[in-house]
């Protein structure tokens, strides 16, 4: 699909933004694309699903799908900036993410079934998907360990003092 990029900046040679979109109801007139997932036939005129252009690009860098579907990168900064297109924007990079990490699981176990791959296997076993970072704890869960410990001491405390009362006795005696 060829795209006319003359379409993408005004007279002034500014990029058109937020017009891009038929949704957005600016004007239709310059309207090229739609937010849906599918192309959208609209007063007999079709207009683009960048969504799907976006998916099917599969550029999580988005360099090449900037370049193929917009007047260029700096378009493409513009429209990511917008308020009112970059939450659709956003929504988009999930589902990119979310549809790379399928395929290469999707891969992974194609591996470990067909090619017999030890490691491929062994990162389906450990679940290797799921995000499993752990850092410091956070200062909610310092501040609870620690009350747990002063109410368990707390508790104790004289117990504690039993003991050491009973040890002191049986060193000395």
């Amino acid at each position: 699909m060829k795209i006319d990029k003359t379409k993408f900046k005004d007279d002034k040679g500014r990029y058109i933004v937020q017009s891009l979109f038929l949704e957005n109801g600016y004007n239709t007139g310059l309207a090229v694309f739609t937010y849906d997932g599918e192309d959208k036939l609209y007063k007999g005129r079709t207009y683009i699903s960048l969504k799907k252009r976006y998916l099917e690009e599969g550029d999580p860098e988005e360099i090449l799908f900037a370049e193929k579907y917009l007047f260029d990168w700096a378009h493409w900064q513009r429209l990511t900036k917008n308020a009112l297109i970059s939450k659709h924007i956003e929504e988009w990079r999930e589902e990119l993410a979310l549809s790379l990490r399928a395929e290469g699981i999707a891969t992974l176990i194609d591996l470990a079934i067909n090619d017999k791959s030890y490691q491929a296997a062994k990162w389906l076993a450990d679940e290797g998907w799921v995000k499993k970072t752990r850092g410091r704890p956070s200062k909610a869960e310092i501040d609870g360990e620690l009350a747990k410990r002063v109410k368990i001491e707390e508790q104790f405390k004289d117990g504690f003092e039993l003991l050491e009362l009973h040890k002191k006795e049986n060193k000395n005696g």
